[in-house]
């Protein structure tokens, strides 16, 4: 049982706890939906001489016993705060280190080695780029696709993206721009097909932002 749930549990139990009356760990872990065994383990943080499931608490225990929860799981959330913290100064650095690096290759016309580092630094750091980044990234990356000769549906699905993002800019003009810009670049049956579901999604966005409104 998570703590959380856990804690509301012990809540419930205090409002119908006469607090003249000693209850049996065993009996409030029934009543706490935990076993015996873990409840006891935590009740002998504040009181070690507790030997048994048997062994009685009061009400007084008990809120003792949910405040020590508590500050758990307040020292818990810090951590996984701070521990969030981290992840995300790790992922800005990341974007820091690779949009540099990406550049170099793109001058070096290293394509494909530009579009597989764009691929793993979304995986990355994906969570902290901001809209303005994707939409960059996408649409290069939709970009790339077309010069290496990637299967045009690897190159719509990375423009769409790249509308997506740009949508919630609320750039009417960027989704404009990409979607005049590459329209020719997408000849042939199946490339077309590819490229239309890009325009409806295009078409779509705008008319949501009031595009013709």
């Amino acid at each position: 049982m998570e703590m959380h749930e856990l804690i509301r549990q012990m809540e419930r139990a205090e409002r119908i706890w006469p607090d003249d009356r000693p209850w049996a760990i065993q009996v409030l872990a029934g009543y706490l939906h935990i076993s015996p065994t873990e409840l006891l383990n935590l009740f002998r943080d504040l009181n070690p001489v507790l030997e048994s499931e048997r062994d009685q608490v009061l009400p007084e225990d008990l809120r003792l016993l949910r405040a020590h929860c508590e500050r758990i799981t307040e020292a818990h959330s810090a951590e996984n705060l701070e521990d969030k913290r981290r992840e995300q100064a790790k992922a800005r650095k990341t974007i820091q280190t690779l949009c540099p690096k990406i550049g170099e290759l793109c001058a070096q016309k290293d394509y494909s080695r530009a579009l597989n580092t764009y691929v793993y630094m979304l995986g990355e750091s994906g969570e902290v780029a901001t809209p303005e980044e994707k939409a960059q990234w996408y649409e290069e990356m939709g970009r790339l696709c077309l010069k290496v000769n990637k299967h045009p549906s690897e190159a719509a699905r990375y423009f769409r993206s790249a509308v997506y993002a740009l949508s919630l800019l609320e750039d009417l003009d960027g989704i404009q721009d990409l979607l005049d810009t590459y329209d020719e670049d997408f000849q042939g049956e199946e490339a077309r097909k590819s490229w239309e579901m890009v325009l409806l999604t295009g078409r779509e966005s705008m008319q949501q932002l009031g595009y013709g409104n």
